[in-house]
């Protein structure tokens, strides 16, 4: 793919730029927030939010940005996810025990 074609895609689609700038709990919220009202109103399909999700969960400083909301929402859009027929396994840093993953 040419450069000038992907630079396309991505300013169409919006979802490179919004993962992009996440760089704080808020922006990271209102991230989730919108992938997962788009996932629910089925304005997007599950492969959006798969992407969303699959990106977000291999960014680098999650762990400083996650917070007990923010893992919330994630946990809804793994559900909604799985309900669509996708076959997930449950991410421990999303449905551990906090007391097991403490040890």
């Amino acid at each position: 793919m040419k450069k000038k074609e992907s630079k396309k895609m991505t300013e169409e689609s919006g979802i490179e730029q919004e993962i992009v700038t996440v760089s704080s709990k808020a922006e990271l919220k209102s991230f989730l927030s919108s992938v997962r009202d788009r996932l629910l109103s089925r304005a997007a399909p599950p492969i959006y939010a798969m992407t969303a999700m699959n990106h977000v969960m291999s960014m680098e400083g999650l762990y400083d940005l996650l917070d007990k909301e923010a893992k919330e929402i994630l946990q809804e859009i793994w559900v909604q996810l799985a309900q669509a027929g996708i076959q997930l396994r449950k991410p421990p840093m999303l449905f551990a025990d906090p007391e097991i993953a403490a040890r």
